[in-house]
């Protein structure tokens, strides 16, 4: 029996990506039944599943054109087999950090339209602890920014209710801080933009709303904040 090195690479190709694929979104299609999953996260795997079928859809091309046709013409062959790890190429490209932030960018903003509210998902022991610890550090002007109006601002409906959290932060400090929130609770609809300028409820310690393309572009301006290392600290005791 002869070696074909074509099936045998695009049968490996077959199960490195079915089992990547099933890997991933089993966990994916038990939250969808259970609905946990949030609107985000729904936005974020359209484009993915769409580059996999079209890859796929390549890939399984070209490997039936390999096994069906006969001819001993090398470069059909071989344009089979560029037209195949085109479609790996697809399947793979989904994966990289490039491709997820630019779609997580456009997922954030179809999901600012129409809410009212951050829907952040945080024990209550959490909340207390967070706001505790942003008052000990100076971080929050707890005069003006009680315990309830920091849980209001973040759990309730934005006109609900009348209370405002006015913060001791910087632009870059404001950023950092954000930053560590959206990722150690994670099931959240909080973006830059209605965190501090759609909402207007999160304020500067002059009363002001902040200026969003300072907060937006600070990670470039300033890669990490004078309280870098207060903050990390305080979300390390909150993972």
């Amino acid at each position: 029996m002869n070696f074909d090195i074509f099936t045998y690479l695009s049968s490996l190709a077959f199960i490195f990506i079915y089992s990547r694929l099933a890997i991933y979104y089993a966990p994916t299609v038990f939250l969808y039944f259970t609905n946990s999953n949030s609107i985000i996260t729904r936005y974020q795997e359209k484009p993915r599943i769409l580059f996999h079928l079209l890859g796929l859809s390549f890939m399984h091309l070209m490997f039936s054109f390999h096994q069906t046709y006969e001819s001993p013409d090398i470069s059909l062959h071989l344009l089979a087999l560029i037209v195949f790890t085109l479609g790996v190429f697809f399947c793979l490209i989904s994966w990289g950090e490039k491709f997820k932030s630019s779609f997580s960018e456009k997922a954030k903003i179809k999901a600012d339209k129409g809410i009212y509210n951050f829907n952040l998902s945080i024990p209550d022991f959490q909340i207390n602890q967070l706001y505790n610890e942003m008052v000990r550090f100076e971080l929050i002007d707890q005069e003006k920014t009680l315990i309830t109006d920091f849980k209001n601002v973040l759990l309730q409906d934005w006109n609900s209710h009348s209370s405002k959290i006015h913060l001791k932060m910087d632009g870059p400090t404001c950023r950092e801080f954000f930053d560590h929130l959206v990722k150690t609770f994670p099931n959240n609809l909080m973006t830059i933009k209605n965190v501090f300028i759609t909402s207007g409820l999160i304020l500067r310690p002059d009363g002001k709303t902040y200026n969003y393309n300072t907060l937006k572009n600070a990670p470039t301006r300033s890669p990490t904040s004078k309280m870098h290392i207060t903050l990390t600290s305080i979300f390390k005791k909150l993972s």
